[in-house]
Formats: C-alpha cells, sequence, structure tokens
C-alpha cells in the first residue's frame, strides 16, 4: 500500500474530516484549527499534507522542513483507520517527499502520573518501530513536556533548535533540556 500525499486548502474535499480528526486527535493545548494550519502553510517551509488510500480519507501530517531537517509537527490517522499499518504508511510517505532531509518528530514525554500515559507509551514504541531514535533532547513548550526523536544518528541540536524559531504559533517558545 503507499499513501497519496496533497497540499490542504480550505477547499479540500475532505475539509469536514480534517477538522473533525484535528478536534478528535489532539488535546487542547496542542489543538492547531486546520483553517490555522492552511495559513501557516503558504510560508515556504510549512506544508499541510492530505493522505488518502485509494481516495479515502485517511488522515494528514503537518511537516515544518529547514536546512536539513524534516520535522513532523503533527500526524493525525482518522480513528477508524487505526492500528491498521497507516501510521507506518504515512512515515514511509514523509520519507519519500522529503528523502534528502533528516527525520524528527517531537511527542508527549512519558509520564507515569499523565492520564493518557498508555497512549504516550504507544506514540513512544510506534516511532521507535519506524526507525526514529533517541536524541536525548526534550522539550517543553505551551504547558506540555516533548521527546525528540530523529531517524538519523547525527542529530544536530542546533539546527533543530534553529528550525523551532520558524514556527509562527501564539505562545511558541520552546525551552530545552536534557534528562
Amino acid at each position: 500500500m503507499k499513501l497519496k500525499t496533497e497540499y490542504i486548502t480550505e477547499h479540500n474535499r475532505f475539509w469536514s474530516e480534517i477538522n473533525n480528526l484535528a478536534k478528535e486527535a489532539f488535546p487542547p493545548e496542542e489543538y492547531l484549527a486546520p483553517i490555522e494550519l492552511v495559513r501557516m502553510s503558504k510560508a515556504n517551509n510549512f506544508d499541510f499534507l492530505l493522505l488518502t488510500d485509494d481516495e479515502q480519507f485517511v488522515g494528514f501530517m503537518v511537516v515544518q522542513t529547514h536546512k536539513n531537517l524534516t520535522y513532523l509537527f503533527f500526524l493525525a490517522i482518522d480513528s477508524s483507520r487505526r492500528s491498521k499499518g497507516y501510521g507506518s504508511y504515512a512515515i514511509e510517505a514523509l520519507k519519500e517527499a522529503y528523502p534528502e532531509k533528516k527525520q524528527v518528530v517531537d511527542f508527549e514525554m512519558l509520564d507515569e502520573k499523565a492520564d493518557n500515559y498508555e497512549q504516550r507509551k504507544k506514540r513512544r514504541n510506534f516511532y521507535l518501530r519506524n526507525g526514529y531514535k533517541e536524541t536525548g533532547l526534550f522539550l517543553s513548550y505551551l504547558g506540555v513536556d516533548y521527546e525528540v526523536f530523529c531517524m538519523e544518528d547525527d542529530f544536530d541540536v542546533e539546527e533543530f533548535k534553529e528550525l523551532m524559531t520558524t514556527i509562527q504559533v501564539e505562545g511558541f517558545n520552546p525551552k530545552y533540556f536534557s534528562r
């Protein structure tokens, strides 16, 4: 199976599904309205991509690029398609779309006290299964702590920090730490 990607605008045929998935998939502190993602995608280094399989809605991903990095800002798979391999297919599509770039992602840090601890553990294991590796870098923004993974061994922390300064989200001012 190979997922098809295309750029999302507010006129996308799956606009309603995109909006519903964005509300369902992300907690309030991480939610960005799809119309805001469309606005942000007008920048050269920011892509809001639809994921389809045989013209059926699968989900979307939001990708930020900077120099040698591709940062998977959001990945959301429709609830009816989860646990069917679509997330892994999305990672493959990401690598194909940005073949010359190092793949970076962050996700909620493991915290046994968190209400969604099991979900966090599953998400971390998903990225490990799909070729990402620990970088030892963590960041905190908008009240949430995240762990940063990269597919390549030569992760450049300073280049990643530069990339993060290009993200235009109100209140987005990450603080970095290691454990």
